[in-house]
């Protein structure tokens, strides 16, 4: 029987080897994008609709809108915020501005809050081009109008960036380097996922598709359009931008946790079977932890537990320093874990129908 127990133990030991070659992968597939550099465009571009969505933002717009109004787009440019049902000053905020604000009650039936917020500030736009983007982000002067530009210039129906993050704690760095570093292992050119966080398409691309209403009732309804999208066979490149806006998705520990929780138990439905390499992924960067149990415990030598440890931090190094310095990889079987718990938490509570509390809503 301790022979059996002995030979589980090497299994998952040498599972923690596979994590360098997947992470390196992972690693590969992000600097494989195409990156957007927000240099100045000189030529008249479309006008352009920028649509922020905000419930409870007042204080993330104090340093978005001034970003906003600091572009330097050639062209005519429209700020919309549309204010979710907040209960905090979101909308004196964006008006003192100078944004055009338009506030709304929940949600009616059959829609969430996000999408609907979305859906009718697409309704009020009046631009050519719309610029989805959170409230969490800050851009940079040249951004919009390269986004436009590159668009036009390579005959896309859009655009979505991956911003730059922007992480003050350990926690939301820990389990960001991991779920990226996660969901890129399982990333293939064409997939059809977008960015929430900054989502650019033509007005008519975005009329003809159905938009937002098309992918209502989605919890994550970045990726939910991204395929609706792919499947009307639309043109919508991903891209990194790191140069072009920059995010901060958490301010606590608890919207950490919240936030992995509605990512982690839905975006794998959104991946098909590649999700397993996801979860298989972040099952074997957890390992050095059980490695670490069994050494307490006696039950495999004292050796394994650096062989493993190291492996899966130094996998990690590249996309530790997107997060912050590159000496956090040494943590990030706990950042895996931390994305482990989170998304399983977030499956049991949608398989008992409870949801998952998001901003002050259940999605």
């Amino acid at each position: 029987m301790l022979d059996n127990l002995l030979d589980k133990w090497k299994h998952t030991i040498y599972l923690s080897l596979l994590a360098p070659p997947l992470a390196f992968r992972a690693d590969r597939m992000y600097a494989r994008l195409p990156e957007l550099r927000p240099e100045p465009v000189c030529e008249a571009l479309p006008m352009l609709s920028i649509i922020v969505p905000a419930r409870n933002e007042a204080q993330n717009l104090r340093a978005l809108l001034p970003s906003l109004r600091a572009l330097e787009y050639p062209g005519r440019l429209e700020i919309i915020v549309v204010d979710d049902n907040s209960a905090d000053e979101t909308a004196v905020i964006a008006a003192s501005f100078g944004a055009r604000v338009i506030c709304l009650p929940e949600p009616p039936p059959g829609w969430l809050g996000k999408p609907y917020a979305l859906y009718r500030g697409a309704l009020a736009a009046q631009g050519d081009w719309l610029l989805f983007t959170d409230a969490d982000t800050i851009h940079q002067p040249h951004g919009p109008a390269r986004a436009v530009q590159y668009a036009l210039d390579h005959n896309l129906d859009g655009v979505s960036l991956f911003l730059a993050q922007e992480c003050r704690g350990v926690a939301d760095r820990l389990a960001l380097t991991a779920a990226f570093a996660g969901m890129f292992t399982a990333w293939r050119p064409e997939s059809a996922h977008l960015n929430g966080q900054y989502v650019l398409l033509r007005r008519q691309v975005y009329e003809e598709s159905g938009g937002f209403t098309a992918v209502r009732h989605e919890a994550l309804e970045d990726l939910a359009l991204g395929r609706h999208l792919r499947q009307q066979n639309y043109r919508v490149q991903m891209m990194r931008g790191e140069q072009a806006a920059q995010v901060r998705m958490y301010h606590s520990r608890t919207q950490m946790w919240q936030g992995m929780n509605r990512l982690g138990s839905q975006s794998l439905r959104f991946s098909g079977l590649r999700a397993l390499w996801m979860v298989f992924f972040i099952t074997i960067a957890m390992n050095p932890l059980l490695v670490l149990l069994a050494v307490i415990s006696g039950r495999v030598r004292r050796i394994w537990l650096p062989l493993t440890w190291g492996a899966v931090a130094a996998g990690f190094v590249p996309w530790a320093r997107r997060f912050g310095p590159g000496w956090y990889a040494a943590l990030s079987p706990v950042g895996a874990l931390v994305v482990q718990s989170a998304g399983a938490w977030g499956m049991v509570r949608r398989l008992f129908g409870r949801g998952i509390q998001w901003k002050g809503r259940t999605v």
